[in-house]
């Protein structure tokens, strides 16, 4: 019950960052560039070993491992973050924590094959807060106002380096 908590508090500030800020932008900072998404995306694909070890080693100390995949419709898309269960030949089976809006087949508690090119970022949250990874995250976060940070920091317990 604990875990699932965490999960939905970790939902709830992910929905709040995408509601508030859309997929290139900052809530009411400085705007994110679609050249530093570009990168931060570009990081999280160099870092991708991490990820899979921590897959084939999870530690005690993982209070949740992410991986933010990009859903692609006629005209739209939606980034969202699931929960990434394993990673074979150039694919990642994820778990659906959130449902979207471009397939409502795609719901919470469903495995989805997912390959590389729908990857922007993956994330492990340690117990005390401490995030590996996160590119898209700390983005987000270095275009906040200091009081945006602070609330941030204060709603998700993140600890970011």
């Amino acid at each position: 019950m604990y875990r699932s908590l965490h999960l939905k508090a970790f939902l709830v500030v992910c929905l709040f960052l995408m509601s508030s800020c859309g997929s290139f932008s900052s809530l009411s900072g400085t705007p994110v560039t679609d050249e530093e998404f570009d990168a931060a995306v570009e990081q999280a694909h160099n870092t991708l070993g991490t990820l899979r070890g921590a897959l084939l080693s999870p530690q005690p100390s993982y209070d949740f491992v992410g991986l933010k995949v990009r859903f692609t419709g006629e005209a739209s898309f939606e980034d969202i973050w699931t929960e990434p269960v394993d990673y074979f030949d150039g694919y990642y089976t994820t778990r659906m924590i959130d449902g979207i809006l471009l397939d409502p087949s795609l719901n919470t508690e469903r495995l989805v094959t997912i390959p590389l090119d729908k990857v922007l970022d993956w994330v492990i949250v340690e117990d005390d807060g401490h995030l590996i990874g996160g590119y898209t995250i700390r983005l987000s976060y270095e275009h906040m106002t200091p009081e945006e940070k602070e609330e941030f920091l204060k709603v998700t317990g993140y600890k970011i380096d």
